[in-house]
């Protein structure tokens, strides 16, 4: 019988995490409900979970918003903020740009965090740049390697690309050599003439 059972043990795939889910963005919080409007308190505090927490699933229909639990508190976390295997390892945006000056890093609810961004940083610019908007989500690593997502002042950070100083400059060259050579062209033009 023992036999039996070590044999059938080999052929049975046993996955402990198919009734959990792990945290992947930096901070996250646990709803009452499936939407943003209310948060799970914890004492006076909104209960915020960190990234890598492990939470069990204890409903999960497809849509944007998974029923977990944590602890003693069950309640629903956004699809997107969690890996449904456990993260082997950590892996990092392509960077797209750096910072241009120290900044304070702010995490997803746009709230002050204690972390800094130092000149320099590179980091992961996503959902888009727009020099008019007051903050810009990025996601930078850490003095102790882990990925952060979270937001800092759109002021301190610039994309990666040509300055727009530079193509106007160049705009400006190429114009002067495209008139200076009509103007030997004409010149010559009229010299052919004679």
């Amino acid at each position: 019988m023992k036999l039996l059972m070590c044999f059938l043990m080999l052929f049975i795939p046993i996955n402990a995490a198919d009734n959990f889910a792990w945290v992947v963005a930096s901070s996250c919080y646990i709803y009452q409900s499936e939407s943003f409007d209310e948060c799970i308190m914890s004492g006076d505090q909104a209960l915020s979970l960190s990234h890598g927490t492990q939470l069990e699933i204890l409903a999960d229909d497809g849509g944007d918003f998974v029923k977990v639990k944590y602890e003693e508190f069950e309640g629903y976390i956004y699809r997107y903020y969690l890996a449904f295997s456990e993260p082997l390892q950590e892996s990092y945006p392509v960077f797209n740009g750096s910072m241009v000056t120290e900044s304070k890093i702010y995490d997803l609810n746009k709230s002050e965090t204690s972390y800094i961004a130092k000149a320099g940083q590179q980091v992961y610019i996503y959902n888009g740049f727009n020099s008019k908007d007051e903050y810009t989500a990025i996601a930078l690593v850490l003095e102790d390697g882990k990925l952060f997502y979270g937001y800092v002042k759109t002021l301190d950070v610039q994309p990666y690309g040509i300055n727009g100083a530079l193509i106007t400059g160049i705009m400006v060259v190429v114009s002067c050599l495209t008139i200076i050579f009509l103007l030997l062209f004409i010149k010559k033009k009229k010299g052919s003439k004679t």
